[in-house]
C-alpha cells in the first residue's frame, strides 16, 4: 500500500477514528478532540481537514442525515508507513534509538525492554 504522510492534525483526526472503530459525524470528532486532546476546533477546520484525508484515500464518507466518516487505512498499516518513513529519513541506525525512546516513554520495565529486543 503506498501511503502518503499525514499533517499532525490530520493524524489527530485519524486517530480519533482508528480509536472509536465507528463512523463519526464532524460533531463527534470535534468533541473527541476537545476531551481527548483538550483543542477546540471549530467545524469547518475539521471538515477541511477530513476533504485533505478523502483526497489522501485515507476515509470515507457517506450521508445519512448528517455526514460520517469511516477509515479507508488501517492503524497498523499507517504505523508501519511511518516507521518506515522515519527510518529512511533518520537512517537504519535510528531504529534503536526509536525503541529506546518509546521504551523509556512508556515507562518500560527492564524485562519488558528485553522482549521487545
Amino acid at each position: 500500500m503506498n501511503l502518503t504522510d499525514l499533517s499532525d492534525r490530520e493524524l489527530l483526526v485519524m486517530k480519533c477514528l482508528w480509536d472509536v472503530a465507528a463512523p463519526m459525524t464532524v460533531s463527534e470528532l470535534i468533541e473527541r478532540i476537545q476531551q481527548e486532546y483538550n483543542i477546540a476546533y471549530k467545524e469547518t477546520t475539521v471538515y477541511t481537514f477530513l476533504k485533505r484525508l478523502k483526497d489522501k484515500n485515507y476515509v470515507t464518507s457517506y450521508k445519512r442525515g448528517s455526514s460520517h466518516f469511516s477509515p479507508t487505512v488501517d492503524e497498523k498499516d499507517y504505523l508501519f508507513h511511518y516507521a518506515r518513513t522515519m527510518s529512511d529519513f533518520w537512517g537504519r541506525d535510528s531504529s534503536n534509538i526509536f525503541l529506546k525512546a518509546y521504551g523509556e516513554a512508556q515507562n518500560y520495565s527492564d524485562a519488558e525492554w528485553e522482549a521487545i529486543k
